[in-house]
């Protein structure tokens, strides 16, 4: 994907020691959605800022080592592919939980946008942020 990048960044983690943390970023993941109360099956938008634990220096050459985010796509095929939705605030509060299901994720930020009703405008949505809770 084009569009996705990724970035690093040290934090300090609750215990005190030193976290790697990277940021993976996933734009404009589109899909057609069924949506309670609208006709047709409107175009979702959504992109995803997910704050993921780095597994440190000297991590093996292995894919399971670091975050994959092809899961989350494939979770949000289906998640897009249910019957009705009842709207882009369920929707972006689904995607929040599905990030996190991955342990890695620590923090997400949801952007759920339709395409809108309303003229002149050409879409409407919610941004949510979600953190990992800390026993999580």
């Amino acid at each position: 994907m084009a569009n996705d990048s990724v970035s690093r960044h040290s934090g300090a983690s609750d215990s005190g020691a030193a976290a790697t943390t990277y940021t993976i970023l996933l734009r404009d993941f589109t899909a057609t959605v069924s949506v309670a109360g609208r006709p047709g099956r409107p175009t979702v938008r959504i992109s995803l800022e997910l704050k993921v634990s780095h597994p440190g220096l000297g991590f093996p050459d292995d894919i399971t080592a670091v975050m994959s985010y092809e899961d989350i796509v494939e979770d949000l095929r289906r998640l897009c592919a249910q019957e009705t939705l009842p709207g882009p605030d369920y929707l972006a509060d689904r995607t929040a939980d599905l990030c996190l299901a991955h342990p890695k994720v620590r923090r997400v930020r949801v952007d759920v946008e339709l395409q809108s009703l309303i003229p002149d405008t050409a879409g409407a949505g919610v941004t949510i942020t979600r953190n990992r809770s800390p026993e999580g």
